[in-house]
């Protein structure tokens, strides 16, 4: 552990939580795809140096791979093959860096992790960490807890691996200051601008010439497949309004909830655990809690003698809290001995299977109902959404009992009672928020269905579509005759600008053998202009322009040259002229920006070469 701690020092507890919750959030978003591979540690997939990686670290990863993949293709399938292969390559990246950390001594012990999971109130009871609930949180998302805790553990560790870069980077004010004076350096340039459309009289068409262009360029002619359906929208979100609530209606649910309400005496429960194992036997370390338990009888502290002595690394920092139990929910010996204590008794020692323990009662309590006037408008809220919910199930029975039984969609519109939607034709770009579903978008631009086919998609839990495609216009080609002037245009250009690039090319040819620039203008219809004092922030030019000019050697200014080609298509000759460093001063908090943006940008290059090497001297043997 101590290889962590000089990456630890400088990090806050709010950027370890965000890390923690940022990977928690991962896991919950992702639990669908968890079943695709087998559980468990068996069949190493891929060895990479002294780590296995598993089909449990490829379950992990391809949840992980599918949430992100969902985030940012959310209308796209991803294809079980593919996800696999990502994930795998993922793996083989993750793991080589591991592989790399731990070879340099660097590792989380368990203690730690549960430390920084703790800061995560679902990881909570009564506002301290309880293992009991990350181990049901991992085992009710098909995970098991051990392997939940290693993937915890080494997104963990490689994000304190890269913390460790930045705090590591470093920038000398020398660097900061000649980056400075880069960013502000002036250049003065002379240039010759080249129209497009200044080469286009020379251009000579005929109509055969036309015709191969198209042939040629055919795809580029092509009409939109299009669409057109009628449809319906079904939707829970229809019947909330048309849902009425009676007081009546509202006092028998809370009749219901008082009915059901469970008032057993609930017990927060604390303890104490000594493992039984080769290096202590059972009398051992019953002696030590009896030890124990008499320091606590003197007075000594519960929590502290917790962190001073328990084997339990998941409750130490909890104060040894096993949460609250309703008589059921903890081992049978811990119950029965609860049934008579006292609140604050402490008892035992507790012999299990593998362990001894102290158990502390802290505190009793009976739970006590609600009022209803406290719960009136959640109830109130609740009813209507089970009852709109149930009355959108209904209609979804029927309307998907009516696509296969009646002949057309005004039929259905007409027994539902609803308005049937006429899209008008559309082509796949230009599909309405109602049906741009990938389910809907696939059905109603298949080549091969009838315009006479209904269908009812459920595009969401509470909404859903009935729809008839009542046209279908295939992308076809467009006669060139319908497009001739298009084609005609398009040719143009695409000589213009041959011809304006071949012009440029040799013009710097002619420069770079000594012609005269201003010559060399003077004998075309093209002009010499000159911008002075050209920045890197410059808006009047390209950004590929600019970084070509800033590229250009500061000593050959004068006799250097060097074309790029503007926004609209219209190309650039110039000469660099001359460079100018200015004075520059910032005042502190710009400078500081500066250098935080020159530290990210450093930092971001190392981690990648560090990355890319890890990766060049790992052995990876694969198993699949």
């Amino acid at each position: 552990m101590a290889g962590m701690q000089n990456i630890r020092e400088g990090l806050t507890g709010n950027l370890t939580k965000i890390i923690v919750i940022a990977i928690v959030i991962t896991f919950v978003g992702s639990i669908g795809w968890a079943g695709f591979f087998s559980q468990g540690n068996a069949n190493v997939i891929a060895t990479i140096g002294s780590k296995q990686i598993t089909n449990a670290d490829l379950n992990f990863e391809a949840a992980s791979q599918q949430f992100l993949l969902n985030q940012r293709f959310p209308d796209q399938q991803i294809e079980d093959e593919v996800l696999m292969e990502i994930s795998i390559e993922s793996l083989i990246r993750k793991f080589g860096i591991l592989d790399f950390i731990e070879n340099n001594g660097l590792y989380l012990a368990d203690s730690f992790v549960f430390k920084e999971l703790a800061k995560d109130e679902q990881f909570q009871e009564n506002g301290r960490f309880s293992k009991q609930s990350f181990d049901a949180f991992a085992r009710s998302n098909g995970f098991i807890p051990q392997d939940y805790l290693n993937r915890v553990k080494q997104d963990l560790v490689l994000d304190f691996w890269k913390q460790s870069l930045l705090k590591s980077s470093f920038l000398s004010e020398g660097e900061v200051q000649e980056s400075l004076v880069l960013a502000e350096q002036e250049r003065d340039i002379t240039f010759m601008k080249l129209p497009v459309n200044s080469f286009s009289k020379e251009v000579e068409t005929s109509e055969d010439t036309l015709l191969d262009f198209y042939n040629d360029n055919i795809n580029d002619y092509v009409k939109e497949m299009k669409t057109r359906v009628n449809y319906l929208t079904l939707s829970v979100e229809d019947f909330k309004s048309i849902v009425e609530i009676s007081d009546t209606d509202v006092a028998d649910e809370y009749q219901s909830y008082i009915d059901e309400f469970d008032t057993t005496e609930r017990k927060s429960v604390s303890h104490i655990m000594l493992n039984i194992d080769a290096d202590r036997t059972s009398q051992e370390a019953t002696k030590i809690l009896e030890n124990t338990k008499s320091r606590l009888s003197e007075g000594e502290d519960f929590s502290a003698l917790v962190t001073e002595i328990s084997d339990d690394e998941g409750t130490k920092d909890s104060g040894g809290s096993l949460g609250v139990t309703d008589g059921t929910l903890l081992p049978s010996e811990f119950e029965e001995a609860l049934s008579d204590m006292s609140e604050g008794e402490i008892y035992g020692p507790i012999e299990l299977n593998s362990s001894v323990h102290l158990i502390k009662l802290t505190k009793k309590e009976i739970p006590e109902p609600r009022s209803i006037e406290s719960m009136q408008a959640q109830i109130k809220e609740n009813l209507i959404n089970e009852t709109a919910l149930a009355n959108y199930g209904n209609l979804l029975d029927s309307a998907s009992d009516m696509v296969f039984t009646m002949g057309s969609l005004d039929d259905i519109a007409k027994e539902l009672n609803i308005k049937s939607i006429d899209s008008g034709l559309f082509s796949l770009n230009e599909a309405s928020e109602d049906l741009n579903s990938a389910p809907i978008l696939d059905i109603i631009f298949d080549t091969n269905v009838s315009n006479d086919l209904i269908e009812l998609i459920e595009t969401s839990n509470e909404t859903a579509i009935i729809f008839e495609r009542t046209d279908f216009q295939d992308e076809s080609f467009i006669d060139f005759s319908s497009i001739k002037g298009q084609v005609s245009e398009d040719y143009k250009l695409m000589v213009t600008k041959r011809m304006t690039s071949e012009f440029a090319d040799q013009t710097l040819a002619d420069l770079r053998e000594g012609q005269d620039f201003r010559s060399l203008a003077a004998n075309t219809d093209f002009k010499l202009e000159t911008y002075k004092g050209l920045k890197r922030d410059s808006s009047l030019l390209t950004s590929e322009a600019i970084a070509n000019i800033f590229n250009l050697p500061r000593s050959k200014a004068g006799k250097v040259y060097g074309s790029s080609v503007s926004r609209n298509g219209d190309y650039l000759v110039y000469r660099l002229d001359s460079v100018n460093n200015q004075d520059t001063e910032m005042d502190p908090e710009s400078k500081k920006g500066f250098f935080d943006y020159l530290s990210d940008q450093r930092v971001l290059a190392e981690y990648s070469e560090l990355l890319f090497a890890v990766q060049e001297n790992s052995k990876v043997t694969k198993s699949y």
